[in-house]
């Protein structure tokens, strides 16, 4: 947990925006932290509607993040500390990253946390 801990720290807090702050970016910030592996490189975007293209091309955020992180779990005891998580909060989905019993996104509004009953699935292999 203090490696997951550090790699928030690191983080830098600034304007919510398409491409580099946003939730994706935020997770996948995390992950790189983690493991030194950058997957969203693939993904080129600067405008919400850029964002949503690349999911609707998926068919979802699950499946957006599954095409680079590949099976997701749904097993919240497995599903380690700084992986990926997808959360469902108010109808809205966000990636994240779990944390203890907690998933941390980043929202328009900056970090939230987010209780353990919003998350759907996690990507744990990532970490590995």
């Amino acid at each position: 947990m203090l490696k997951v801990l550090a790699a928030l720290n690191k983080w830098q807090r600034r304007e919510f925006g398409y491409g580099d702050a946003d939730c994706c970016q935020f997770a996948a910030f995390v992950v790189r932290e983690l493991t030194g592996k950058d997957y969203i490189s693939t993904f080129a975007y600067d405008t919400e509607a850029q964002a949503y293209s690349i999911i609707d091309t998926h068919g979802d955020l699950t499946s957006t993040v599954s095409s680079v992180l590949g099976q997701p779990c749904d097993d919240f005891a497995v599903i380690s500390d700084g992986s990926p998580v997808l959360v469902n909060y108010n109808e809205t989905e966000l990636l994240g990253i779990k944390l203890g019993q907690i998933a941390v996104c980043l929202t328009k509004n900056g970090l939230a946390q987010l209780d353990k009953q919003y998350i759907q699935v996690g990507w744990p292999s990532c970490l590995k």
